[in-house]
C-alpha cells in the first residue's frame, strides 16, 4: 500500500498469564461476533442489544451511571443504559457480543490508545479491568479548529468520545484502513468514511476546488481536513453512506400502498 497507509487486521489479544487463553476472541469476516472469557469475578461492558449470548452464571447490571455520563452516552449514539455482564460463579464462563449492522469490529487498545474521538454510534463493547477500569463512553462536541470547519466537516456536531479502561471495540463497515499521521501531517477525507481518530487529531475544512469542481465533482463543497499527529481509522462504507443509499420513506401512511382513497 502507499507509504504510511496500513489494512487494517486485528491486533493479537492479550493472554491471561496462567493459561495464555486470549483476552477476546474476533468470530467471522461479515457482522462479526467478539466472544470474551469471562474469568470468575470479571467483567464485560457494553450497551443495551448489544449481548448475543453468555453461559449461566453471567449476570447482568442495568445502570444510568449519573445524570452527566448518561447524558453524554445518549447525545454519543449510545443508549440509555449502561449494561455490565459478571461472572459470579467460580468457574470461567464466557459471553459474545454483536454489532447492530453488518460489519467488522475493530478492537482498540485503550491502554496505549488513550482517548479516541469516534462517528457516533460506533461503540460495542469493553473489557473492564481488574479493580473495575472501566471504559467511558461520552459525548464531545466536533473537534474542529474553527466555525467552518464545525459546520462544514461532514461529522455531526456531537461524537462520540472513547476513553481509559482496557480494551475497546468499535462497529466498523467494509475495508478499515489505517495511518499515523505525523505532527503536521495532513490527510484529506470525507468526513463519511471516518471510523475514529486519536484526540490529538486536529479538524478542518478545505475547498474542494473550482465552481465547477464543487458543482459538478460529487463532494459537495468542502473536504475534511485532519492534521496529525495522530493516527486515525478510515472504513470503505460506513452506516452513514449506508443511510444515504436508502433514505427513510416519507410519503404518508395513506399512501403506502401506492394508490389514492376512493
Amino acid at each position: 500500500m502507499l507509504e504510511g497507509f496500513e489494512l487494517w487486521t486485528p491486533p493479537k489479544p492479550p493472554e491471561f498469564e496462567e493459561d495464555g487463553m486470549p483476552y477476546y476472541e474476533v468470530i467471522g469476516t461479515d457482522a462479526q461476533i467478539v466472544q470474551f472469557p469471562v474469568r470468575a469475578g470479571r467483567k464485560v461492558m457494553c450497551f443495551s442489544g448489544a449481548m448475543a449470548y453468555m453461559s449461566d452464571g453471567m449476570d447482568m447490571d442495568c445502570k444510568l451511571a449519573g445524570f452527566g455520563k448518561t447524558f453524554g452516552r445518549l447525545a454519543g449514539g449510545g443508549s440509555l443504559f449502561q449494561l455490565t455482564y459478571t461472572n459470579n460463579t467460580q468457574k470461567d464462563g464466557y459471553i459474545g457480543m454483536t454489532p447492530d449492522y453488518p460489519g467488522v469490529i475493530v478492537p482498540i487498545n485503550m491502554s496505549v490508545t488513550g482517548k479516541v474521538v469516534a462517528l457516533r454510534d460506533s461503540f460495542l463493547c469493553a473489557t473492564v479491568g481488574l479493580g473495575d477500569n472501566m471504559t467511558e463512553v461520552g459525548a464531545g462536541f466536533n473537534p474542529a479548529s474553527n466555525a467552518m470547519a464545525f459546520c462544514c466537516s461532514g461529522m455531526d456536531f456531537i461524537v462520540q468520545t472513547v476513553e481509559n479502561g482496557e480494551w475497546a471495540f468499535l462497529m466498523a463497515m467494509g475495508t478499515v484502513i489505517k495511518k499515523t499521521l505525523k505532527d503536521g501531517e495532513q490527510l484529506l477525507v470525507d468526513g463519511n468514511s471516518i471510523l475514529c481518530f486519536e484526540s490529538s487529531v486536529t479538524v478542518d475544512v478545505r475547498s474542494v476546488g473550482s465552481i465547477a469542481a464543487i458543482c459538478c465533482g460529487g463532494e459537495g463543497i468542502f473536504n475534511t481536513e485532519l492534521t496529525g499527529p495522530g493516527t486515525i481509522f478510515l472504513q470503505s462504507m460506513s452506516i452513514d453512506k449506508l443511510r444515504l443509499l436508502f433514505p427513510p420513506n416519507t410519503s404518508s401512511s395513506g399512501d403506502a400502498d401506492g394508490g389514492g382513497g376512493d
